[in-house]
């Protein structure tokens, strides 16, 4: 069984247990069963991908495009006061599903979810190091995988005319 297959996400058109809101050829959105929100969306790929270094260039601006839109549309539909746009990418971060996918969650006045985090103090030397790492292995940045065009395909109709009571066709049809 490959890892598609085992995916629930991969399947989510088929699924009674999400309310889509959304799809085109690439992406797919639909209401969270376990929402953390009143509206907490889920965008992703229709296209298996484990966690986001997978997704190709263009996926991901495509599926930002739409998240940025689903949350325009959370504010103007639910009346929302904010929006989290959350990636939890791999298992430390509480990635949960083997589907890269991105939450758009609705935030509300006392809604008592809480994204805070303590700040860590880090001594000089350690932050010029981290920098250094960094920026060695940030070089390829801006080399962006571009979608691959495909083809594009003609159909041959030949239409055959028909004749008519116009003499200058007539003069055409006979010449040899």
């Amino acid at each position: 069984m490959t890892e598609k297959k085992a995916c629930s996400l991969c399947e989510i058109e088929k699924s009674k247990e999400f309310r889509i809101i959304y799809q085109d050829k690439k992406a797919i959105a639909a209401l969270s069963p376990n929402p953390s929100s009143k509206g907490h969306v889920l965008l992703m790929p229709k296209e298996h991908y484990h966690i986001f270094e997978q997704v190709p260039d263009f996926i991901v601006s495509h599926l930002s495009k739409i998240a940025n839109m689903i949350s325009i549309s959370v504010f103007e539909a639910l009346h929302a006061k904010g929006t989290n746009i959350l990636i939890q990418n791999g298992l430390p971060a509480g990635q949960k599903s083997p589907h890269f996918l991105i939450h758009i969650i609705p935030r509300y006045e006392n809604d008592s979810i809480n994204f805070q985090w303590a700040s860590k103090q880090l001594k000089e030397e350690e932050m010029s190091t981290i920098e250094l790492m960094l920026k060695e292995e940030s070089k390829g940045i801006g080399n962006f995988k571009k979608e691959e065009d495909k083809p594009i395909k003609v159909e041959k109709k030949i239409e055959k005319i028909e004749k008519h009571d116009n003499y200058l066709i007539h003069q055409l049809e006979r010449i040899p």
